[in-house]
């Protein structure tokens, strides 16, 4: 066997100087219930949160990244923790997974209080959320900060969180790639839609749009496409 050459002090130095820039949080996405909804999974710094569990809790459960210490399988009890879980809107394929995840996992709920009306009102689970989220209050998860902005349109109280560092946006059903949300369900309203659009148009630089549906896309590629982004722009 030949014997390798070790490296010198100066290759050495170099590697231990370089470090990788990790993101601020870990994304895992989930398409789970009938109409295909994308939830999210989230990670920082040991702690998790969930956004839209629209269905198939077993299948969430099963795909987070959980420890059992001492081999405990009770998944309150697991690591790391599972912090909260936000619905971007009250709609049924949003959050008809959240009974059964909000009873394995002690986990926090918030929606926002422009929703919460309409979700005591059309879905036969209720959750009693631990919060109601308005403008521009804070999520905080790990070394990430979500913040609440109301994009109302596809429902009254529709959220985007916004995480400003990375440029990341989870839109619910306000946008997604190619096409925008109906405004023809309860509550829902083409003008609102249309102010909501305008406030993402405005944002500068290029950022991450994960929406309810569909593929991940970016706000530079939908002005690219859109007509409707791109009247916006000009109307200002």
């Amino acid at each position: 066997m030949l014997e390798q050459p070790s490296p010198s002090n100066e290759h050495v130095r170099t590697a231990r100087c370089f470090r990788y820039n990790k993101p601020v949080m870990e994304i895992k996405k989930l398409e789970v219930g009938s109409l295909s909804t994308n939830c999210y999974l989230i990670y920082s710094k040991g702690e998790t949160g969930i956004i839209d569990p629209g269905g198939d809790p077993g299948k969430i459960l099963k795909n987070l990244n959980f420890r059992e210490p001492n081999g405990n399988r009770d998944h309150g009890k697991l690591e790391p923790k599972v912090k909260w879980i936000v619905a971007t809107h009250f709609h049924w394929d949003h959050v008809n997974a959240l009974p059964k995840l909000v009873k394995e996992l002690n986990a926090d709920f918030f929606i926002s209080k422009n929703d919460h009306d309409l979700y005591q009102k059309d879905n036969n689970s209720y959750i009693e959320p631990k919060k109601l989220l308005t403008e521009n209050c804070s999520i905080k998860l790990g070394s990430a900060n979500l913040q609440v902005w109301e994009t109302s349109g596809h429902s009254p109280g529709s959220i985007t969180l916004a995480e400003l560092d990375e440029k990341k946006l989870f839109v619910g059903d306000l946008i997604f790639a190619g096409g925008f949300g109906r405004t023809d369900l309860p509550g829902g309203s083409a003008k609102d839609l249309r102010q909501s659009l305008a406030r993402l148009v405005k944002l500068e630089g290029n950022w991450t749009i994960f929406p309810g549906h569909g593929p991940t896309t970016d706000l530079q590629a939908e002005l690219d496409h859109s007509p409707l982004l791109q009247g916006l722009v000009q109307n200002g």
